[in-house]
């Protein structure tokens, strides 16, 4: 899968910057730990309800930093364990990003949330 940039949901924007405010984490962590969430549900994310790209605009290497190749490994056994064909990964990965920041932030009011989380 090969991309420089993502572009998030505005809805996954807002609710990043509010997590920010309880948590101090930045959005690209944020986006890590979302990422690792929506993987762990049984369900896949329906492409219909993240396909919205109006949001903030982050690069790869930020996004993903030096865990990229794990990140991506474990997205790819995703996509191959589910059936998604490639020309849809790319989908499917942002999909993942917004869908997980919901689970995030409706999970993590506050750092003692986010460290049960852990």
């Amino acid at each position: 899968m090969n991309f420089k940039r993502i572009k998030l949901s505005q809805s996954s924007t807002k609710k990043l910057q509010q997590f920010k405010g309880r948590t101090g984490l930045t959005p690209n962590i944020a986006c890590r730990i979302a990422l690792g969430l929506s993987l762990g549900q049984e369900r896949i994310p329906p492409l219909e309800l993240y396909s919205d790209e109006s949001g903030q605009e982050i690069n790869r290497y930020t996004l993903l930093g030096e865990n990229d190749q794990i990140l991506i490994a474990l997205f790819k056994q995703w996509c191959y364990e589910n059936k998604i064909k490639e020309e849809d990964e790319y989908k499917y990965f942002i999909a993942h990003i917004n869908q997980g920041v919901e689970l995030l932030i409706n999970r993590v009011k506050g750092l003692d949330d986010f460290i049960q989380l852990l």
